[in-house]
């Protein structure tokens, strides 16, 4: 569809209405004319008469006038409303052939501390089951919430992680966040009919006037009150047009499951189960293709809107048109570099389509996780540290920075490693990124301070490491071999130390070392940094025969409090503002229940 085409298209948007108060100019342009032709004709009275006016004065036709008036009036018009921005959706249909199947999708996702002796936790198969499911979707939404108990015979605690999205990375990311941890209640729990109800809240404020369906995930931990009603219950649920369908994961005992399918049969749903270890999509053939993806849609959905057509060229060219016009007989030069800009706009005038962002889906980023990790098998660094790069996630990080480091490449390594920092999430991740970063820095020239402060950081977190024990003491005798005490007497007379406190942004080297070239490092090498498994991820383990150290490491007193206030600025408070939503999420279905 070309520009001229979407004139007689609806809807349009306007993204900057205030422009619109460009109308205002042609009126001001007539005032000051007027204002003009007022001062010239008392300039003429000065020394005429009224009667001889007409032969001392040139009267501009009236005609002229009103033409140049409206010429004016229009291309400021024109410019007016193309600065306003006007712009057209690119939507996709909700129904019909090739459409999208429209349905707000809840997922109640069972993130109880359940005892599990399988290899697989019920918590990570419900991720690998989700993440299977996102490329089976024809349209659907899905959003998250998590509930569960923190611990064996606790209350049960409700989070809502995630509103209806069709965002895949984004799903994946906030199902990483479901822990039992979060669900830690202080008094009273909900039980399942206030965790449904306060679903089907949500699904109504965030819906978007979709249909709805819950997709409950019941593993060990669900835990069934003795006073629940089934009938009433499902009721509720097929009154409100919310069908309820439910997966069975290993360990969930009979009772409960035959209460759930009753329950999820009442309300217009279904049930299944899951086998120890299942993780692919055939999991998804009952619930999602003969259940979700049949559930009728409402005519009424609002239009995804994938991309804007902007509509501006609709009226900058046809001012550009009106500026030549006004302007050719005066000037030739011009002119002519208006006609072409007014050239190049036409053949800019055909819209490009827009597109929406495309996300890797999870089949995707695991193949290309397997190919990096072949690569790196193979020796093949410069591969595995390109395809790790296009690849999200702290792994990634970690994956990109071993292979930069395996090349010498010390710096990227570095930058690879203070990203893989910023997204870890566990302790054992921050010491493994912290460990690689002092193993990098160390490498760099001027950097030995900085590769101190990482491995004290990655001490506080796991003090009896024998690996970091090791390098730690290695760079510190790096420093203290560029920076000996004679060296340093004449500065610390001229004036005070700077005290740098922030990575990577202060040297190690002072006006005392501008003549100084230290020896080489010490002899004995770093241990190396952290090995990749079969998966192709860093482990934070430490290797077979390593060196235990004699003396635990003793950093000097003055830097503890930066190390501390680092750790402290990398911390985001992430599982603190998750628990502070899950205990609101808790009062609200405990408040709703029936």
């Amino acid at each position: 569809m070309t520009l001229w085409d979407a004139l007689w298209t609806q809807p349009w948007f306007w993204s900057r209405p205030w422009a619109l108060l460009l109308l205002l100019v042609p009126l001001g342009l007539a005032v000051g004319r007027l204002g003009r032709a007022r001062a010239a004709r008392n300039a003429a009275l000065g020394y005429a008469d009224a009667e001889l006016l007409p032969f001392a004065t040139v009267r501009t036709p009236s005609r002229t006038v009103w033409v140049g008036l409206a010429r004016d009036t229009l291309l400021w018009a024109l410019l007016a409303l193309a600065a306003a921005g006007p712009r057209q959706p690119q939507a996709e249909a909700t129904t019909g052939s090739g459409g999208l199947h429209r349905i707000a999708v809840m997922v109640l996702m069972d993130a109880s501390a359940a005892p599990n002796d399988a290899p697989l936790s019920a918590l990570e198969q419900q991720r690998l089951l989700l993440a299977a499911l996102w490329p089976e979707l024809r349209g659907e939404r899905l959003g998250l919430m998590a509930y569960g108990a923190a611990r064996p015979g606790a209350a049960m605690g409700v989070a809502q992680l995630l509103p209806p999205t069709n965002d895949a990375a984004l799903f994946a990311q906030a199902a990483d966040q479901a822990r039992p941890q979060m669900l830690a209640v202080d008094g009273a729990g909900a039980s399942l009919s206030g965790l449904l109800d306060l679903a089907r809240q949500r699904l109504r404020q965030q819906g978007e006037g979709e249909p709805g369906a819950l997709l409950l995930m019941a593993g060990p931990g669900m835990a069934l009150p003795p006073d629940i009603d089934v009938a009433v219950l499902g009721r509720m649920l097929r009154a409100a047009h919310l069908p309820l369908y439910g997966l069975a994961l290993p360990g969930l005992s009979p009772e409960t499951t035959r209460t759930l399918r009753a329950l999820a049969q009442a309300s217009g749903g279904d049930w299944d189960a899951v086998q120890p270890g299942q993780t692919g999509a055939g999991a998804w053939r009952r619930l999602y293709a003969q259940g979700l993806a049949r559930l009728p849609v409402s005519q009424s959905a609002a239009p995804i809107v994938t991309g804007w057509r902007e509509l501006y060229g609709l009226f900058l060219l046809p001012a550009l048109i009106v500026l030549l016009v006004s302007v050719w007989p005066r000037s030739r030069g011009t002119s002519g570099l208006l006609f072409a800009a007014l050239c190049v706009g036409s053949v800019l005038s055909q819209a490009p389509p827009a597109r929406a962002a495309e996300a890797m889906s999870p089949q995707s980023i695991g193949q290309q996780e397997a190919l990096a990790w072949s690569a790196w098998q193979r020796g093949r660094y410069a591969e595995a540290q390109q395809r790790y790069a296009a690849l999200p996630g702290y792994a990634a990080r970690m994956g990109e920075g071993a292979a930069a480091y395996r090349q010498r490449q010390y710096q990227l390594a570095a930058r690879a490693f203070h990203r893989a920092l910023l997204r870890a999430d566990t302790p054992s991740q921050r010491f493994a990124a912290f460990y690689d970063l002092g193993n990098a820095t160390l490498h760099l020239p001027g950097k030995s301070r900085e590769a101190v402060q990482a491995f004290e950081a990655a001490l506080r977190l796991r003090p009896d490491d024998a690996r970091a024990l090791r390098n730690a003491r290695l760079a510190q005798r790096a420093y203290d071999i560029a920076h000996p005490p004679s060296y340093l007497v004449g500065i610390a007379k001229r004036a005070p130390a700077l005290h740098h406190s922030r990575f990577g942004q202060q040297t190690s080297d002072t006006p005392s070392q501008l003549r100084h070239r230290p020896p080489a490092q010490a002899s004995a090498p770093l241990q190396q940094g952290e090995a990749l498994p079969a998966q192709g991820r860093l482990s934070a383990t430490a290797t077979a025969g390593a060196a235990v150290a004699k003396a635990a490491w003793q950093p000097p007193e003055l830097d503890w409090a930066g190390a501390d206030k680092r750790v402290q600025l990398l911390d985001d408070a992430r599982a603190e503002l998750l628990a502070q939503r899950a205990a609101l999420d808790t009062r609200a279905a405990a408040g709703d229940a029936p």
